[in-house]
């Protein structure tokens, strides 16, 4: 069965929200860029909540930022909202069913990893849903005070279990997978 990874940028008091937006991230160095490769690189889909797909979709079609610009452009996209999208992007479907029952569909389906990149409010509702199978952190070191934070208390008791870690910079790079039921 596919796994569901979950990729986040987030401050060490949780903040996740979009990066460049709170200030609160960018002490980096190329093995974020390794790390990001290493992540991708098991992908070949990729789940958007709406608010993501509205920023990323006027930008990564045009961007030459890699390795993520290529994959991102050329990956299927898998967008949830319940109103009709905007604007058009290469290799992306629209999803208006619940993102749970559909992810578990997909997850079923024959293909290698499936990536969730930003997109805070999916995000919880798969974790909130146990549909999240490995969790890919950045934390920077700060604190942002203030913003969306990624985990919300709402997903109840799950454990995962350090398959790796690193640093870029001053950002620590966590690897986690969920334990496996007993």
């Amino acid at each position: 069965m596919r796994k569901v990874v979950l990729y986040e940028l987030m401050s060490l008091d949780g903040v996740a929200d979009e990066p460049g937006e709170g200030q609160w991230f960018g002490d980096a160095d190329h093995r974020l860029m390794e790390n990001l490769a290493d992540v991708i690189k098991t992908q070949d889909a990729v789940l958007l909540g709406r608010q993501t797909f509205d920023k990323w979709a006027p930008f990564w079609p045009t961007s030459t930022f890699q390795p993520f610009a290529d994959f991102i452009n050329n990956t299927p996209k898998f967008v949830f909202s319940s109103r009709s999208l905007d604007r058009t992007w290469s290799e992306t479907t629209h999803v208006t069913e619940a993102p749970s029952a559909f992810v578990d569909i997909l997850k079923r389906a024959d293909g290698a990893d499936i990536g969730i990149h930003g997109s805070l409010t999916l995000a919880q509702s798969l974790l909130r849903d146990h549909i999240v199978d490995e969790i890919r952190l950045v934390v920077a070191p700060s604190l942002a005070g203030e913003g969306r934070r990624l985990f919300d208390g709402s997903s109840g008791l799950q454990k995962f279990e350090l398959v790796g870690s690193d640093r870029s910079a001053g950002c620590l790079l966590l690897h986690y997978r969920i334990r496996a039921k007993s």
